[in-house]
């Protein structure tokens, strides 16, 4: 029995020689094969297992500058097997992944394509056959996270073996301002919408408005005391319903920077006298007064009128409402003259005794829609755009507006510094005059909302005037042709014809030459100012129309047109 199990060792040993041998050959083939292709620069890097671990040589030869130039470059950059195994990379493409460099190679680039995109990477490999293949995919991070990526793979050139070339473009810097500007787009979007609708809103407040206002003046004329009492009343709040509407319309031009100022000299004194105007019956109802301390030697601004009429109405106003009955208001104006180039300067305070505004709160006041956060202040809060309207108006002008406050209980002064460009010489504002004396006149209103038409005619008719109504705009035409009226009032936003289209044909007509058109609509806008005086109208007016505006305008107009 020894002697068979002697033969049977030995034969295991030599088929165990045989095999080593064969292994060895094999090794020697494949390490043969390696130094033949990095003696014809087939081989970027290889890498070598050591204690359970993975190192990395990069080769180095005549193209080293190439290889460098490879390695700082900001986008990822492997050669892939025919297979889609990585045999090399550069550094970037381990920190895009997240993932150490001796582990990426010999793992296939498609293992961190997302399940979805994958497809799309297949495809991509597919068009690299006929040259080259482009397009976005989605990688997965190791540990976690997506790259937006385009991926361009290129055919190598047939000395290199079958290898594929790929750059890896990391798109999430792009893909982020992509977002930011379809989230800035967004935006701009909806604030055109809103001023859209702030101005189509303040169009559909004025509508109804029109008539309440024309029904206030006839029972003015019709009433006795209590009827006038209760007139008196009405037409308070229909004025702070204009305002409103009017400041919702002037937010809109403010964030558009539509706004445009109509700049003159003018006196601070008029400025502020036309400010009491647009207050006095306020403060009257709440028993408030108001007490003013102006320089005695006149200030001159340069400045819109009106706009700085609004300012100082707007900060009076706002201390009107935010005060107990009884309380006062002081309104004082200091000068400071010019210093070397500087121009001089006036600081106009306005100064209360109402509900102050806390610390914390002085920061935003004049922020858009703010409102101070007390109970009280909530009973009688507005809109919150008044002081946003003044700091705006203010700043347009070159100046400034600051808040002070000692805290809530405690009152708050409102400190607008505007420039003054020292001339001696300002236009005056003269105070409202008394409509002039006119004659009956034979005016037609067309609106189509009926109840504003028909309350001014019978306003106008109380008035000692003839008045006829038209419902559309071809009605209109037709009235005007038919009656020959002196005045004729026109809506704008009218049915069948409108209003711009109804002057252009009354205006053709030789019968036109005397008569005096007047745009009667919720538009107060420049463009639409401009629009009406193009299609051939004497005037503009915003409902709801003043009937004492009205008559001074058309005894006016009238007046031209005669002479």
């Amino acid at each position: 029995m020894t002697k068979p199990e002697t033969k049977k060792s030995a034969s295991a040993t030599l088929e165990d020689l045989e095999a080593r041998n064969a292994e060895l050959d094999a090794r020697l083939r494949e390490a043969e094969e390696t130094i033949h292709a990095i003696q014809k620069g087939a081989v970027d890097a290889f890498v070598l297992e050591e204690a359970n671990s993975h190192r990395v040589y990069t080769l180095e030869g005549a193209d080293r500058p190439y290889r460098i130039f490879v390695e700082e470059m900001q986008q990822g950059v492997a050669t892939l097997h025919a297979d889609g195994t990585i045999v090399y990379c550069n550094r970037r493409l381990p920190e895009l992944l997240n993932m150490p460099p001796e582990k990426l190679m010999g793992s296939r680039l498609l293992d961190f394509v997302v399940a979805e995109d994958r497809p799309i990477y297949d495809g991509l490999l597919r068009r690299t056959q006929a040259g080259s293949g482009r397009g976005e995919a989605r990688l997965q991070r190791a540990g976690g996270g997506l790259i937006p990526a385009y991926l361009t793979f290129s055919e190598l050139p047939p000395d290199c073996g079958a290898m594929i070339g790929v750059l890896v473009t990391d798109l999430t810097s792009q893909k982020h301002h992509e977002q930011l500007a379809l989230a800035q787009q967004a935006l701009r979007e909806a604030d055109r919408r809103k001023n859209e609708f702030l101005a189509m809103l303040a169009h559909e407040l004025r509508n109804p408005l029109a008539p309440i206002r024309n029904s206030i003046s006839i029972l003015r004329q019709r009433g006795g005391e209590p009827v006038q009492e209760t007139c008196e009343m009405l037409e308070r709040q229909v004025s702070l319903m204009v305002r409103l509407v009017d400041d919702l319309v002037d937010v809109s031009r403010i964030t558009r920077n539509k706004i445009e100022l109509r700049k003159e000299r003018v006196e601070l004194a008029a400025v502020v006298e036309q400010a009491l105007e647009c207050i006095r019956p306020v403060c009257a109802s709440l028993g408030h007064e108001v007490t003013i301390h102006l320089p005695e030697e006149p200030v001159v601004l340069e400045g819109d009128p009106i706009r700085l009429t609004q300012v100082f109405a707007n900060l009076l106003d706002n201390s009107c409402k935010y005060m107990e009955r009884g309380g006062r208001i002081t309104l004082s104006a200091e000068l400071a003259p010019p210093r070397g180039d500087t121009a001089g300067e006036v600081a106009v305070r306005v100064r209360d005794q109402g509900i102050g505004i806390a610390p914390d709160q002085l920061s935003r006041i004049f922020d858009m829609f703010a409102q101070v956060d007390t109970s009280l202040e909530r009973a009688k809060s507005g809109l919150g755009i008044g002081l946003t309207l003044v700091k705006s108006l203010v700043e347009l002008h070159g100046g400034a507006v600051e808040a002070h406050s000692e805290g809530p209980g405690r009152g708050c002064e409102f400190v607008v510094r505007l420039p003054v460009p020292g001339a001696p010489v300002a236009r005056r504002l003269a105070p409202a005059a008394a409509a002039p004396e006119t004659r009956s006149y034979r005016i037609l209103v067309a609106d189509d909302n009926r109840d504003s038409a028909q309350s001014l005619a019978l306003l106008l008719k109380l008035m000692g005037h003839e008045t006829h109504t038209a419902m559309d705009g071809v009605e209109a035409v037709e009235a005007a042709q038919t009656l020959h009226p002196d005045i004729v009032l026109l809506d704008i936003g009218m049915p069948r014809l409108n209003g711009y289209d109804a002057c252009r044909r009354i205006r053709e007509q030789p019968w036109s030459r005397s008569m005096t058109l007047i745009a009667q609509t919720g538009w107060g806008q420049e463009e639409d100012r401009r629009r009406t005086e193009e299609a051939g109208f004497d005037g503009h007016l915003i409902k709801p129309v003043d009937p004492d505006v009205l008559l001074k305008l058309v005894a006016t107009l009238s007046t031209s047109t005669e002479n």
